[in-house]
This record gives structure tokens, C-alpha cells and sequence, in this order.
């Protein structure tokens, strides 16, 4: 990683220097202004398009569930206790090409949507792609991923119940956590 080939953007998305920025700097601009004024503003966000959960995601098309169709439409069900706390509910986004305007506005939908609900979100997975996470540094955002990574592993390997509401709920009282 050389510093001088890191694509820098001006605050209205326009290139400053380094390399030429991602197709996607529109979905991540949205996810930016989106979150601003939510309990969870992005201050950096991260995309990948990690495997376990690209293969949760099509696991999930396979078995007719249309990304994109409704609030409950999660990526992945409350399964860890640390999942819960660490990374919340992960709307699972209907597929637009890369870089598509469309995307960007379903993910801004999706995080007002879920803010008005007192549920601000940190993560989201495109269909088909990957997911986009979101906190206050890097290294935070990195364990958000790291943490959704491995619930979609654990999902892909057992799909064992959630969490009951109960359990939930204790995970509410006791460490703020926003499911």
C-alpha cells in the first residue's frame, strides 16, 4: 500500500489525487450522509466481498427469499450473542450491477428506516457482492466485519435457532445492544 496511490475525494466526491476511486464511492457517500445524525454515523467504511457471506447471500436467493422484500429481510438471524451487540440487524439489499445509483438509494432507505426504528445499523450486504460495514475507525469497522464474517460461517455451517426475545432483550439491558 503506497500512500500517494490512495484515490483522495474532496467532500462532494470529486478526485483529488492517487489512483481513480472505487465505482462504488456513491453507495459509500450515501451510506456516509445517510448515517450522519444516526447513534451509528459512518466515519469509515469498509467493502469487501467476503465469501461466507456471499455464499449466505446466494444461499438465501436459492431458497426463494428476494433480497430487498420487506424491513424483516435480514441478511442473517440473531444467532451469537456477540453478533447481537457487536454487529446488529445486516439488511440483506436487493442486486443492482456495481456502482448502480440504485443501490446507494436502497441502502440510504434502509438506514433511515431502520433509525427511525431506534435500530441504527453498521452494516448492510448487497446481494450477490458483499456486505458494507461501517463505525468510527477502521480497526472498529474491520472487527464489525470480522464478527459478520464468522456469524455467516457459523450460519452456512449449522443454522442452529436464534436468540429468543428474551435473550435479546437481556442483551438490550445489558450491553446496549440494538437488535
Amino acid at each position: 500500500l503506497q500512500p500517494q496511490r490512495l484515490a483522495r475525494l474532496d467532500g462532494q466526491g470529486q478526485q483529488l489525487a492517487g489512483d481513480r476511486a472505487s465505482k462504488t464511492i456513491a453507495l459509500h457517500r450515501a451510506i456516509y450522509e445517510a448515517s450522519d445524525g444516526t447513534a451509528r454515523p459512518a466515519r469509515c467504511v469498509i467493502h469487501t466481498h467476503s465469501t461466507a457471506l456471499v455464499a449466505r447471500s446466494l444461499q438465501a436467493l436459492a431458497a426463494g427469499r428476494d433480497a430487498g422484500s420487506g424491513d424483516d429481510d435480514l441478511l442473517l438471524p440473531p444467532i451469537t450473542p456477540y453478533f447481537v451487540m457487536k454487529v446488529g440487524p445486516v439488511p440483506h439489499i436487493a442486486y443492482h450491477r456495481p456502482g448502480a445509483p440504485q443501490a446507494a438509494q436502497a441502502v440510504a432507505q434502509a438506514i433511515a428506516r431502520h433509525a427511525a426504528q431506534d435500530r441504527p445499523l453498521r452494516a448492510v450486504m448487497l446481494a450477490r457482492l458483499g456486505p458494507n460495514v461501517w463505525h468510527d475507525t477502521p480497526a472498529e469497522a474491520m472487527a464489525v466485519l470480522e464478527e459478520l464474517e464468522e456469524t455467516a460461517r457459523l450460519w452456512l455451517q449449522v443454522q442452529p435457532p436464534p436468540l429468543d426475545e428474551d435473550q435479546i432483550e437481556e442483551l438490550r439491558r445489558s450491553f446496549g445492544a440494538v437488535w
